[in-house]
């Protein structure tokens, strides 16, 4: 402000300016009026604008804020499930890799000769295992059946375990006729129906069978192979009396839930000797090692032993075993009554399971020993006579 101005303004509030001069100072007091209103609205606008952009820049951040944060928890949630994961992993392959011999391999054998003993074709085939993440592991075998000389699949087994909890087994059968299930009949006790001797006579000659053979009398392992010795025909399964077939008196002598071996001897891993080592460096110096591990020999006079022996350590190993043994068969294998007996009184067999030509089997009507037969499963001719 002027002093011009300010000397002005101090007249005309005094009264001292003349009538002209008072008019034209109002004329310019009112013009600053005006101009000062201006600057005060024009202040006005820009604070509110300021404060318009600043709280649309303080929403931007929060909102950043707040995705960044999500992102953040999702990432280390993500991190946390895929460490949790491979943690699992590596302990699940720990635990079942424990022990000589070790937790799968245990298992396996469980699963394998609980098949062996207890299914006449159980002796096809093999158990595959695979650990899963957070301590699971699958076992997986096919189920077969062999008839004539070819084997065939019927089916598929799959058993989970969690630790070393081991659910029942659940089969899969993919026909018709592969869910028939073993049929034999004790001697003295019961019959089987003649017509499936009939039905062997009307088979034709072209074609092979799979049957369940049952004996008018008891038998040694020893006799049972040398009566089969010089035949056209494999015996593939040989029931074992032990001691509670022929005391069912609700299936009076009928036997659905045969107990037995095949005609070869079950090896355990303990009975395998090493023929052959070598190892190996491979890259970034690891070691590879190569080891042989076949089945002992032994001759065709100690056969009947040797099955035998083999047969009662089996049944040992499963009596170790015997809540996963039980579940695998379904039912109640009774192992220690079972071993008592067959100390006790020896190894002795009420019936076979035979393939082989229609014909050949069907001679075995002549056979004093020959009881009755169950024709199982039927097939085209495959057979090759070594």
């Amino acid at each position: 402000m002027s002093d011009e101005f300010k000397r002005k303004l101090e007249a005309y509030e005094k009264g001292e300016l003349s009538e002209g001069e008072a008019e034209e100072f109002e004329k310019e007091l009112e013009k600053l009026e005006k101009f000062n209103e201006f600057l005060e609205e024009k202040e006005s606008d820009m604070n509110g604008t300021v404060n318009s952009i600043d709280n649309q820049k303080q929403q931007k951040i929060l909102k950043r804020g707040k995705w960044r944060a999500r992102f953040t928890t999702a990432v280390t949630a993500l991190l946390l499930v895929l460490v949790f994961t491979i943690i699992s992993a590596i302990l699940t392959s720990v635990y079942y890799a424990w022990g000589s011999p070790d937790r799968t391999n245990v298992y396996r054998n469980v699963i394998d000769h609980t098949m062996t003993i207890t299914d006449p074709h159980g002796w096809l085939g093999g158990t595959s295992t695979n650990t899963k993440f957070f301590f699971g592991m699958e076992a997986t075998r096919d189920i077969n059946k062999r008839v004539g000389h070819e084997t065939i699949k019927t089916g598929e087994m799959e058993v989970d375990f969690l630790f070393s909890m081991m659910s029942y087994p659940e089969r899969r059968y993919t026909g018709p006729d592969s869910q028939s299930s073993a049929i034999f009949f004790y001697p003295g006790m019961a019959e089987g129906n003649e017509s499936e001797w009939r039905k062997l006579e009307e088979l034709h000659e072209g074609t092979v069978v799979s049957a369940y053979l049952s004996f008018s009398e008891l038998m040694d392992t020893e006799t049972v192979l040398q009566l089969f010795g010089g035949r056209n025909m494999d015996v593939n399964w040989l029931a074992v009396d032990t001691g509670l077939e022929g005391t069912d008196e609700w299936y009076e002598g009928v036997i659905l839930d045969p107990i037995g071996f095949p005609a070869f001897p079950i090896w355990h891993d303990d009975d395998m000797i090493q023929d052959f080592y070598e190892e190996e460096r491979g890259l970034f110096g690891s070691k590879i090692v190569s080891e042989g591990y076949p089945s002992p020999d032994y001759s065709s006079e100690d056969q009947g032993t040797v099955l035998q022996d083999q047969f009662l350590k089996t049944l040992e190993f499963l009596s170790e075993h015997e809540r996963k043994a039980d579940q695998v068969y379904r039912y109640r294998l009774n192992l220690e009554d079972r071993i008592a007996f067959l100390e006790s009184e020896g190894i002795w067999h009420y019936g076979v399971v035979v393939t082989g030509p229609t014909k050949e089997v069907l001679q075995l009507q002549n056979e004093e020993w020959a009881g009755s037969i169950e024709v199982e499963e039927v097939a085209f001719w495959n057979w090759e006579s070594f």
